[in-house]
């Protein structure tokens, strides 16, 4: 894999004479060539990151099994099956499409008795039987940095209190890893220098069992990065 993949290292890098030697060009050369589908990420390799040919590693399709108004609304209820509750303007910001190919988008699924309204949102007409009761433990869980719950969604006022939002995405494009309860930020987490150190920052007080939750979530980072061999 190693042997024929390009190494993340500068100094192993493609380059290209739209882009310039350095530290940026590496970084944007791969970049532009991962959008115009040449290049995806491969294994790691001695800790470094590889990338590889899109047609060496991922299976050939064939022609597209969508098109047009089919492909938009595949994409949509794709969007809702892991989003869902969400918006049209949510898919919009999540896709990057224009709302008013979103707002099509959620006519055509409409159309199709696809979705199904959810207090004032939308979401596909099966999932409402799976949607969980109340209960009296709290659903903590650590997500990575970047997580998709805290940017797949046009505003953050579900997931983060509108107070803590700076300490989630802190500037320079940077979002911190987050800890969820019930749905809702409460704090921030880093792993420290051990293997097994991980340091939660609360933006509040945390209850007890919300404590436990956290505490059983570090146990499971833990053991998720312990090595193997």
């Amino acid at each position: 894999m190693c042997a024929t993949s390009y190494p993340g290292r500068a100094d192993r890098a493609p380059h290209h004479p739209r882009y310039p030697a350095g530290r940026a060009g590496p970084f944007h050369l791969i970049r532009h060539t991962a959008l115009t589908g040449i290049l995806c990420h491969g294994p790691q390799c001695a800790g470094e990151a590889t990338y590889v040919l899109l047609d060496d590693w991922l299976p050939t399709t064939g022609r597209f099994r969508w098109e047009e108004d089919a492909a938009l609304a595949e994409l949509a209820r794709r969007c809702l099956a892991a989003h869902a509750p969400a918006t049209s303007e949510d898919f919009a910001a999540w896709s990057g499409l224009p709302v008013t190919w979103a707002r099509r988008a959620w006519k055509l699924l409409a159309g199709s008795g696809v979705i199904t309204e959810y207090g004032g949102l939308t979401m596909l007409a099966g999932r409402m039987e799976e949607l969980p009761g109340p209960s009296d433990t709290p659903d903590v869980r650590m997500l990575p940095a970047y997580d998709n719950y805290l940017i797949g969604y046009r505003t953050r006022e579900v997931s983060v209190p509108a107070v803590h939002e700076a300490r989630v995405w802190s500037g320079g494009g940077l979002i911190r890893s987050t800890v969820i309860a019930d749905g809702l930020a409460i704090a921030t987490w880093s792993r420290g220098s051990g293997s097994r150190s991980i340091q939660v920052d609360a933006f509040e007080p945390v209850p007890p069992q919300i404590e436990q939750g956290i505490d059983m979530e570090k146990e499971a980072v833990v053991g998720f990065l312990r090595p193997t061999a």
